[in-house]
């Protein structure tokens, strides 16, 4: 009876020992918006910058994760538009690197591209009770049912979340702009959900905000109006705050399940935002302080608000260590337990785990601020916000090489963030070599240099 009350209790405790183990291992939350500004919320994404443009929006549910986490004031997405972007974000992996390079429609006649571990399967060997969901804009080729994620909104794009060409523009009032609403219930069903059978989750809400065409709820609009006199700048910021509303909910879900303890928040986009509204002939600031936007690799087309809020991060904290969409897998392995990371695919990203602990940490930083960090954008001869380039990072360097005119740039993004001062002619031995750099990464990610037309 002793030997038998003995071994249940040595089983109550491995079960115990087990379920606990489970437990511990920490949710995530992946929110990626569309088109979105590095200044494109009410955050400062950087102190050392005094110009107050994110006065111009209200998010306060943003505002809310960067001070209770860490803001990445050099925080990239791995292009300049959405596709490529998420491939990064879902592979770890440059551009360059996956070769995706514009947007997912040129790539119906393509192979599926699902030979590589996804965020979720990745997260899925470190525990494979992890369930995946996916809602909103996806934008790959595949459905995410085949690419790891338990529940899905399937092959969505554009056109799902309110999409028109550009002869058709025109102001629009809903009342769920860009599906807001719709992605908010959702993902609070699927929290719900997961809160009431214990299980360990990964959820990416992909948001259509803030993509033209503008949209927003009448009542927003309406507010917004008594504020700005433009019309279409009154709603678009009304759409980002129908967007900030939805982030909202599923925060306030987080808190009211007790979930909010052990869940990781990270908050970014795809791209910066569209260098202006239509009709484009009425000038409006959409990435000020930045210049640039949506299809350019200056830093308004690639620098993109970055926030990751969870246990045991310091708030209200600030990171100046250049961080990207590639890294986000990486460090999500890491923080969910994961030991050595290992992937079908050739790995970019580096995970920057260590960094949210410690702002400071020494090991991370030096690999961070030392890795050449790329963008590959060949898109040759179509529109004048669009030039076939790319560009390289290291360190506080970049220098963006253009395609069409075989010229290259070479900025100080410490001193000069807006690049306003091109240093190639002044330092043609920093700007030789860095076009070098740039050259060995692409050549070495397999792309063709110099860039062909796609």
């Amino acid at each position: 009876m002793k030997y038998r009350m003995g071994g249940i209790i040595l089983l109550l405790s491995v079960l115990s020992t087990s379920l606990g183990a489970q437990q511990a291992r920490p949710n995530f939350v992946l929110i990626v918006t569309d088109d979105q500004s590095w200044a494109g919320t009410s955050i400062c994404m950087d102190d050392r910058v005094l110009d107050r443009f994110q006065d111009r929006y209200e998010t306060p549910a943003v505002e809310r994760l960067a001070n209770e986490g860490m803001r990445f004031s050099a925080g990239y997405a791995a292009a300049p538009v959405c596709s490529p972007s998420r491939y990064s974000i879902q592979w770890g992996q440059s551009v360059a690197r996956h070769g995706v390079t514009d947007v997912q429609k040129l790539y119906r006649e393509s192979p599926v591209l699902a030979d590589r571990d996804t965020l979720a399967e990745v997260l899925k060997h470190v525990d494979e009770t992890y369930v995946a969901a996916h809602f909103g804009k996806w934008h790959i080729l595949g459905d995410p049912a085949e690419m790891g994620f338990d529940v899905s909104d399937g092959e969505t794009g554009n056109k799902e979340g309110g999409f028109a060409l550009k002869d058709e523009y025109e102001t629009r009032l809903q009342e769920d702009p860009k599906r807001t609403n719709s992605l908010k219930r959702r993902s609070v069903a699927f929290l719900e959900q997961m809160a009431k059978e214990g299980s360990s989750f990964f959820l990416q809400i992909s948001h259509y905000a803030n993509h033209t065409w503008v949209v927003a709820d009448p009542d927003d609009f309406d507010k917004q109006l008594l504020k700005e006199s433009d019309p279409m700048t009154a709603i678009y910021r009304a759409m980002t705050v129908a967007l900030d509303r939805s982030v909202e909910g599923v925060l306030d879900c987080l808190d009211e399940l007790g979930l909010a303890e052990n869940t990781y928040v990270i908050f970014t986009s795809d791209n910066g935002a569209v260098p202006s509204l239509p009709p484009s002939e009425t000038p409006r600031i959409m990435n000020a302080p930045l210049t640039g936007g949506k299809w350019s690799l200056r830093e308004g087309g690639i620098r993109v608000p970055f926030v990751v809020r969870g246990p045991g991060i310091a708030a209200g904290e600030q990171c100046d260590v250049p961080v990207s969409g590639i890294d986000i897998l990486p460090t999500l392995f890491e923080l969910a337990g994961g030991d050595q990371l290992e992937t079908v695919q050739v790995m970019d990203g580096v995970s920057f785990a260590p960094l949210l602990f410690d702002a400071d940490e020494v090991k991370t930083t030096e690999q961070l601020m030392e890795r050449p960090l790329t963008w590959h954008y060949p898109k040759f001869n179509t529109w004048k916000l669009q030039t076939a380039s790319s560009a390289l990072r290291l360190g506080y360097w970049k220098l963006i090489h253009n395609w069409e005119t075989n010229q290259s740039r070479l900025y100080n993004i410490k001193t000069d963030l807006r690049e306003a001062s091109d240093l190639s002619e002044k330092l043609p031995a920093l700007t030789s070599a860095l076009r070098a750099a740039l050259f060995a990464e692409l050549r070495g990610a397999g792309q063709p240099v110099p860039a062909v037309k796609m």
